[in-house]
C-alpha cells in the first residue's frame, strides 16, 4: 500500500491525516471549528469512513490552532493515543487545551523524544524535534517534526517523504541539522513552517541575512502551506519568494501548494517511488 497524506483545509491552522502503509490512521494536529466542522468530519468519514480508529494522535505543539476540536474527532474517529511532546503551550487555561489534555489522560499517551522511529509497515516516521532543553523554552520551537518516509522496508530502501515542520523555527533546525546528516533532512515535499511565517528564515544569529541552509539540504520539489485567513500576515511574502527559489518544483512546474487556494491537497508516496499531489479545488 502507498503512503497517503491529506493536508486538509481547515483554515488557518493544521491538520494533516495520514494513511499509513500498514492501514494505520494517523492524524497530525487538528483544527476543526465550529465553522468547518461538518465539512472536515465529512472529508475524514469519505476517506477511512465513518467511526474509522485514529491509531495515532500526534499534537506537534499546544497551540489552540493545532487541538482544537480534537474531541470531537475523537467523538466519530475513536483516538487510540496521544503523541505529544510534553512542552506547556501558550494558553493552558483555553478549553482547547484542557479538550486535549482530558483526551490525554483519557486514552494515553506518549511524549515521543527526537532521535527516534517507528515503522508501519512500508511507511517509517521519523521524529526529528521534540521536546529539546537545547531550543528556546517555547512550544513553536519545540513543535514535533515528523518526517514521513516511504520504503521499500525488505529491501531496506526508503523512496520519498513528506516533512511535517508544525511550527518550528530558524533556530530549531539549526538544532537539527546538529543532530543530523544533510541525507536525512532530504525530503520530496516540505510542510511550510507555521503557515508561511517568516520565523522558518529568521536568522537568530545574523539578523542581516535570512538562513536557507535547512531549505538547501532539504531540496523539496514542492512546498504545503497550510494556511487560512488570519491576521498574522500567513504566509509573508519573503517566505513565499524563498520557498519559491529553493524548491526544485513537480514534473509540473509547481513549487508551492496552499490550502486557502487549492483547498485540501492530497499526497501519494506511490511503491516503489514516486509521488504526486492532487489538489480537491482548482
Amino acid at each position: 500500500m502507498p503512503t497517503k497524506l491529506h493536508f486538509i483545509d481547515v483554515g488557518q491552522g493544521n491538520m494533516v491525516l495520514i494513511e499509513l502503509a500498514d492501514g494505520t490512521h494517523f492524524l497530525y494536529d487538528c483544527n476543526v471549528t465550529e465553522e468547518n466542522a461538518d465539512r472536515v468530519l465529512q472529508y475524514m468519514a469519505d476517506q477511512i469512513g465513518w467511526g474509522a480508529k485514529i491509531g495515532k494522535f500526534a499534537c506537534s505543539h499546544r497551540d489552540a490552532d493545532h487541538m482544537r476540536g480534537v474531541k470531537r474527532i475523537h467523538e466519530y474517529f475513536p483516538i487510540q493515543k496521544v503523541w505529544d511532546t510534553g512542552v506547556t503551550g501558550t494558553s493552558p487555561e483555553s478549553w482547547e487545551y484542557r479538550d486535549f489534555m482530558d483526551l490525554r489522560r483519557k486514552v494515553g499517551f506518549l511524549e515521543v523524544e527526537h532521535l527516534k522511529r517507528w515503522d508501519f509497515g512500508n511507511t517509517r516516521l521519523r521524529v526529528m524535534n521534540s521536546k529539546n532543553d537545547k531550543l528556546a523554552n517555547n512550544a513553536n520551537a519545540q513543535s514535533m517534526v515528523i518526517k514521513v518516509v516511504h520504503r521499500n522496508s525488505a529491501a531496506d530502501q526508503d523512496h520519498d517523504s513528506v516533512m511535517l515542520t508544525g511550527d518550528t523555527d530558524a533556530a530549531t533546525w539549526k538544532t537539527i541539522r546538529n543532530n543530523y546528516a544533510d541525507a536525512d533532512l532530504a525530503c520530496s515535499l516540505l510542510m511550510g513552517s507555521h503557515h508561511g511565517s517568516l520565523t522558518y528564515f529568521d536568522d537568530p544569529v545574523d539578523e542581516k541575512h535570512y538562513y536557507i541552509d535547512h531549505v538547501i539540504k532539504k531540496a523539496p520539489a514542492m512546498a504545503i502551506l497550510s494556511v487560512g485567513d488570519n491576521p498574522h500576515g500567513h504566509p509573508h511574502a519573503k517566505s513565499l519568494e524563498l520557498y519559491e527559489k529553493h524548491c526544485s518544483g513537480s514534473d509540473k512546474g509547481n513549487k508551492l501548494a496552499r490550502t486557502d487556494v487549492h483547498g485540501t491537497i492530497i499526497v501519494t508516496l506511490k511503491d516503489g517511488g514516486g509521488w504526486n499531489v492532487k489538489k480537491s479545488r482548482a
